[in-house]
């Protein structure tokens, strides 16, 4: 049997080798990045900016990406990385570049500060790259036959939610349509849980933080300035049970809700057996439904509601970031941060692309989905209300090896434990931030 540091060994041997065949097709800027959904319409944009430049452009996948360029920090040009927080320690490592003079007066304030802030050195001072795409995670799914025969509802809260599921869902009439497991290929046994299960109750937790209390509130939470045992949170995590514990309310279930994969709940949500109208996912639950169903017809989704901040959106995002200041790599870099990047990748008729930019043409979106989304995203940006997923942003990780694993506990008991739940939370991200 192969053990865990061999296996790792093998990848990076495997990863390694690829990567050393690709780079050696004599390319001018070579980008490294992650396996991504529609990465072939990404590579047709680096056409497009090969064929303007004259560089011949190469995209190598890599299953590590900040590991390998760590230790091969000059055998790329460019990087795409998926976490602020590992732009931040390469950058302040030194591995990535300053990008300061890609931000001029008149581009600047076409991005966030917050989000620019993000992929900066601590004193704010250095950028270390630009967002290349936004995703939305504050979207709450309807099948929109039974959204209208409930006389298409228009909620300002999410308290509005929790009253008209009171109202409206009963044993056999469930409304919504909810899972957490977060593992792939094959069910669990019955005390196993996948290794990120918990994240997608973390992303209904953010969404009702920021919307209830906004962003101040929010931030300092992420920061651990604000424990879980503070009313704002405490009582956040008490909306989530107000819906996932009361019989009657999700389809199939608590157990149900909790042994089955998060794909589920999209298959479910316009299966003709089922009953449930809502389901919270964000942007992901595209990629899960079902191919004979079309957006706008069958399913669609409204923002996550709030009152005192009706533009509200908690996302994820991917960067790109450079590694050599050559010629090439500085011109090719620049056409990647440009406002028409991605005007080809909009068009795309199931396009996903969303530009982090608040000037970008909407007129180029074929794809009603990614319109919205994007319209969305920039409303938040235009107010200072996008703020990115907590649990990614807390710090030494206690988001995923706490933040996840207590959620997802809660889930299976019971309002009783509200309480100890979160006092809980509090002393385990003590422990290990002291500990660290």
């Amino acid at each position: 049997m192969v053990g865990s540091s061999q296996k790792f060994f093998l990848i990076f041997l495997i990863t390694t080798f690829t990567f050393s065949f690709f780079s050696y097709q004599s390319s001018d800027v070579v980008i490294v990045g992650p396996t991504f959904s529609q990465e072939d319409y990404f590579i047709e944009e680096l056409n497009t900016i090969s064929n303007k430049t004259g560089y011949k452009i190469s995209y190598v996948s890599l299953n590590d990406v900040p590991l390998y360029i760590q230790k091969n920090p000059d055998k790329a040009d460019l990087v795409l990385l998926t976490s602020p927080q590992s732009l931040q320690e390469l950058g302040n490592s030194n591995v990535l570049l300053p990008t300061n003079d890609f931000y001029d007066e008149d581009s600047k304030d076409l991005y966030s500060k917050y989000l620019i802030n993000l992929i900066s050195s601590e004193d704010n001072s250095v950028q270390y790259g630009h967002w290349l795409r936004l995703f939305s995670n504050s979207m709450i799914w309807y099948n929109v036959d039974r959204y209208k025969e409930l006389g298409s509802p228009n909620f300002e809260s999410f308290d509005e939610i929790i009253e008209f599921t009171k109202l409206n869902s009963t044993k056999n009439n469930e409304l919504w349509c909810l899972t957490i497991d977060s593992a792939e290929n094959q069910p669990l046994l019955d005390y196993e849980y996948g290794e990120s299960t918990g994240w997608i109750v973390s992303n209904w937790l953010e969404n009702i933080v920021l919307a209830n209390y906004g962003t101040t509130i929010y931030d300092n939470w992420v920061k651990n300035e604000i424990k879980f045992s503070d009313d704002e949170i405490a009582l956040s995590l008490l909306d989530i049970g107000k819906i996932v514990h009361n019989e009657g309310t999700v389809y199939k279930g608590k157990e149900y809700l909790i042994r089955s994969q998060i794909s589920k709940s999209a298959s479910n949500l316009l299966d003709e057996n089922s009953t449930c109208v809502f389901s919270l996912m964000g942007h992901h639950a595209i990629n899960y439904m079902p191919q004979n169903k079309t957006f706008g017809e069958d399913y669609n989704f409204f923002k996550f509601p709030s009152i005192n901040y009706s533009n509200m959106v908690v996302g994820i995002g991917d960067t790109v970031s450079l590694l050599n200041d050559n010629p090439s790599s500085m011109e090719v870099y620049a056409e990647i941060v440009s406002a028409t990047f991605g005007e080809t990748w909009a068009s795309k008729i199931d396009s996903q692309y969303v530009s982090p930019r608040t000037d970008f043409d909407i007129s180029k979106y074929k794809n009603e989905f990614a319109k919205k989304e994007y319209i969305q995203i920039k409303d938040s940006l235009s107010m200072n209300l996008f703020r990115y997923d907590g649990s990614m942003l807390m710090k030494n990780g206690t988001g995923k090896k706490i933040l996840w694993t207590t959620l997802r506990d809660f889930i299976t008991q019971s309002n009783n434990y509200l309480e100890q739940v979160t006092e809980e939370i509090d002393v385990r991200i003590k422990r290990e931030l002291s500990e660290s």
